[in-house]
């Protein structure tokens, strides 16, 4: 009920094509189905059409129906923070109670986006199983055996477990194809022998939306044409699908199928998110494309810091609500409108410095031609002046702290020839190619207090733009801090990244790791190791500029080599939420380690809408 594509007037037409069909389709051929709602879909079934309700609550009585839940809202989990993400399964489960009288047993995971630590949330909530998709887990773990989709596994969690029921894009897709008239009945038939003869024992027939059979959303032009009753279809199609097999409800096959001793981890270090379906789908997708997900994500952030210590639930579900995943993507105009003017009064006003302006007395700075040189306390920091005021390196009491800029010829593979800095903005499209801030600044203000500096500076963008960025060093608090703001005269259609982080280049065959949220209460950490490869950042074709990333959901990310902690980040989440994504690349005998901080990615999703400013702020540990 909350589809992108589909206008709230259009959602009564939607429940008579397609909800009551379904119900019918159920009642009419006894075939037991696990349906997945949301709790914000039940309230708006319940608003337009109390008469489903009625209906499948009937339906359950005679066993024909199991209620799957989802929360109350479809959210993107590894993506926000915890509190919330247990809001949404606690408020979605009374929701169920008010409206059903049924308390669901079994979650469908929202966008089958999913990292380690939402397994805890899922089974703190009161979950006793997941409905997860198989397909891009298997394609991760080179070491599974195909057998292992046969049946229902366990899932590993980071403090628990969970009974996982797999659902698979490749096996619904046929039948979506099959139902729309693109694949033929025969052909499709022979498909679901062909993986019974192979020694499936529990196949998911079909794990994804309704609103498409007799309804078209209107998203794609590509969308097949209605030439038939499609429930007719269905009822055709099901009729033969039961001299293959007997269809059971979904907690039955957790009941009898369950294999105890198969306990699987489906995420990797390369990978530590999964998500549904094809390539396309990554995690940028609701991170940062749709009409402006970055803000959005800002916004809703906001919305959360004002109400994490209340339980006004009405407030919670309106949170939950405009951090569901539909609004990030194909959302219309008309509901993007109505989320901005509810959100819109959450935006931060600018924090004006009370530092002093001028020449520096505190500090030394030492300034030449192409660095900046600032000492205190020995602490020293280079920047450089002739490349957009990056970060070339710091020191502390001597030590030269894990990060700054990697120079042209430090590393042996070609791939690798170039400089890589801290610090940078990079905005990729088609229009405009690739448009840095690595140019000589001038224009450079200095604001400090006894223990605090502020270097400012403003760079053109070439014709497109300009950046304000900063740098804050305080010996207080012992962190430096980078901010940027970035004012674009239009809208692009590519990438924005700033601020990027370059560890400095380290052996390979040390014990690396890195840690960070997502979406769950205890933080994960992945282990990289001489072979682990991550390419979040890489482009993986002319209209998706981005392959992963990471949650990063309560703002902090650490890396560390062995026991020891060598860099903590935290993202001054009141200011923007960046989607954040890590490269790790082997260099013959030593890795090249960065963070990237995006702003906005590239996607089918992404609109040319109004947003032209994009702010960012994080903080680095002096230690």
């Amino acid at each position: 009920m909350a589809f992108s594509a589909i206008e709230e007037e259009s959602l009564p037409e939607v429940i008579d094509k397609c909800y009551f069909p379904l119900l019918a389709f159920i009642e009419k051929t006894k075939t037991p189905i696990g349906i997945e709602l949301s709790g914000y879909s039940l309230e708006k079934i319940q608003h337009y059409r109390p008469l489903w309700i009625t209906q499948f609550k009937a339906l359950h009585e005679q066993g024909l129906v199991e209620l799957i839940g989802s929360g109350y809202m479809q959210i993107i989990g590894p993506l926000v923070p915890y509190q919330v993400n247990l809001k949404n399964q606690l408020i979605g489960l009374r929701t169920y109670q008010n409206i059903l009288g049924i308390k669901p047993t079994i979650a469908y995971v929202n966008e089958q986006a999913l990292s380690q630590s939402m397994i805890d949330v899922y089974a703190e909530s009161g979950y006793q199983g997941l409905a997860m998709e198989w397909n891009n887990a298997f394609s991760l773990h080179s070491d599974w055996l195909k057998s292992y989709a046969h049946r229902p596994v366990i899932a590993k969690g980071t403090s628990t477990q969970l009974p996982l029921l797999w659902t698979d894009s490749i096996i619904f897709q046929h039948y979506q194809r099959t139902i729309h008239n693109e694949l033929e009945t025969n052909k499709y038939l022979s498909k679901i022998a062909t993986y019974i003869s192979h020694g499936y024992q529990a196949l998911p027939i079909y794990s994804s939306d309704l609103e498409i059979f007799n309804y078209r959303p209107g998203r794609f032009e590509t969308e097949a044409t209605i030439l038939a009753d499609e429930w007719e279809n269905i009822a055709n199609i099901t009729k033969k699908l039961k001299e293959l097999g007997d269809f059971l409800l979904p907690k039955i096959i957790l009941d009898k199928l369950l294999n105890n001793q198969l306990q699987l981890t489906l995420t990797t270090s390369s990978h530590p998110i999964l998500v549904k379906k094809q390539q396309k789908y990554a995690l940028s997708r609701w991170a940062a494309c749709g009409r402006g997900a970055t803000y959005i994500n800002n916004l809703c952030y906001r919305f959360f810091t004002t109400i994490k210590n209340e339980n006004d639930e009405q407030q919670w579900k309106k949170l939950l609500q405009y951090w569901g995943s539909d609004y990030r993507t194909h959302i219309t105009p008309k509901k993007w409108a109505q989320a901005m003017r509810y959100l819109q009064h959450f935006e931060s006003s600018e924090i004006v410095s009370d530092a002093n302006t001028g020449s520096p007395k505190y500090f030394e700075i030492i300034e030449s031609a192409k660095t900046i040189c600032i000492k205190k306390d020995n602490c020293q920091f280079i920047f450089l002046r002739d490349k957009g005021l990056c970060l070339e390196s710091l020191l502390i009491d001597g030590k030269e702290l894990p990060f700054g800029t990697v120079r042209h010829g430090e590393l042996d593979f070609i791939d690798h020839g170039a400089d890589f800095y801290t610090g940078t903005t990079v905005i990729d499209s088609a229009e405009h190619g690739r448009v840095s801030d690595l140019a000589r600044v001038g224009n450079i203000t200095y604001q400090e207090q006894a223990n605090n500096l502020q270097i400012q500076t403003n760079i053109a963008l070439k014709k497109i733009g300009h950046i304000d960025k900063e740098w804050e060093i305080d010996l207080n608090t012992k962190k430096i801090t980078f901010k940027a703001k970035i004012s674009l005269h239009k809208c692009i259609k590519g990438s924005i990244r700033s601020g990027a982080i370059t560890l400095k280049t380290r052996p390979k065959n040390e014990t690396f790791w890195y840690q960070t949220h997502n979406g769950g209460k205890f933080p994960e950490r992945h282990i990289i190791d001489e072979y682990t490869i991550i390419e979040h950042a890489q482009v993986r074709s002319l209209m998706q500029s981005c392959q992963g990333g990471l949650g990063v959901s309560e703002g902090t990310l650490e890396l560390g080599r062995e026991s020891k902690k060598l860099l903590s980040i935290q993202i001054d989440q009141q200011q923007s939420t960046p989607f954040v994504m890590l490269q790790n690349s082997v260099d013959n005998d030593l890795f090249l380690t960065r963070v990237f901080f995006s702003l906005q990615e590239l996607d089918d999703t992404l609109k040319e809408d109004n947003q032209t400013e994009f702010k960012l702020q994080y903080s680095i540990r002096l230690e």
